[in-house]
């Protein structure tokens, strides 16, 4: 089954209302209340449209299969990339680092933001 992945998106972007945010980018009272607490079980296209350009990022990087009481697999399907693996909250990693690490994340990322720009 798919499942929305709004907490992590929004913990990313260091958002602390998401309820408000989604209001803001025009996803209704009911649905953003159904999304949010994980009980939406159908999302209107424009409504993944709006969330995929706020996250900028891809209905794959925004949705996720979780376990059915089925235990139905997805092994040797395209959907296994889609299986919900561990979540890693970048804010909170960032936290952790020491001052040398966050050194080395700098140069890190100039260097991938460089390689974007070749490309």
């Amino acid at each position: 089954m798919f499942q929305l992945r709004l907490h992590e998106m929004f913990v990313q972007k260091g958002i602390l209302r998401p309820y408000n945010q989604l209001l803001k980018i025009g996803i209704g009272r009911s649905a953003a209340q159904k999304m949010l607490k994980g009980k939406a079980v159908q999302i209107r296209l424009d409504y993944l449209y709006i969330l995929c350009n706020y996250f900028n990022c891809t209905p794959k990087e925004l949705l996720k299969i979780v376990p059915t009481a089925d235990g139905r697999t997805h092994e040797n399907t395209p959907l296994q990339d889609w299986v919900a693996q561990p979540d890693i909250l970048l804010a909170h990693e960032l936290q952790q680092l020491t001052p040398t690490e966050m050194e080395e994340m700098k140069a890190f990322y100039k260097e991938m933001k460089q390689r974007k720009k070749v490309e």
